[in-house]
């Protein structure tokens, strides 16, 4: 008698279709790692626009706050870190010794060349004489807030600070 044998085909994938799924899928990973310097770079500068945001408004309100009792002396307050710094609103002026680390805290430099080792450079410019107020009454404030390269990434946030 003879043997026979029955043989089955199994269901199975071949080693060309394996192959072939290895290649879409390893194509698609490295896509997805392009653009994923990109997505830090965003977040990155998100995070420095929104830090900016929070220093300038830490030394506009506090400004604000006070210019009605003690225009055109005031101190900038950020209680968080018991800081006061002067501003006199009165003297056309540039305030370029302030600087911040990466929690928005402000830090008082000795001179404006230390900016270089903290991630945020601050500077206050007042302007006594803003157009359509009365000098003993109002100052535009414009605070400066750059990060590293200094010279290409900051932004700039101005106010008329008015004692009224």
């Amino acid at each position: 008698m003879m043997d026979t044998h029955v043989y089955r085909y199994r269901n199975a994938f071949s080693l060309v279709e394996v192959v072939i799924a290895l290649g879409a899928i390893s194509f698609a990973i490295i896509a997805i790692l392009g653009v994923l310097p990109l997505g830090l770079n965003t977040s990155h500068s998100a995070q420095n626009d929104t830090r900016a945001i929070q220093i300038s408004q830490d030394i506009l309100t506090s400004v604000a706050s006070q210019a009605q009792s003690n225009f055109p002396h005031t101190v900038v307050v950020q209680p968080s870190t018991k800081f006061s710094f002067k501003l006199d609103l009165d003297t056309q002026h540039s305030y370029d010794t302030l600087a911040a680390d990466n929690n928005g805290r402000l830090i008082a430099m000795q001179k404006a060349t230390d900016a270089p080792q903290y991630p945020y450079y601050v500077t206050v410019r007042i302007d006594p004489n803003p157009t359509g107020f009365d000098s003993n009454y109002a100052s535009v404030v414009t605070v400066r807030v750059a990060w590293q390269p200094f010279a290409t990434n900051y932004r700039e946030f101005v106010r008329v600070i008015s004692k009224y």
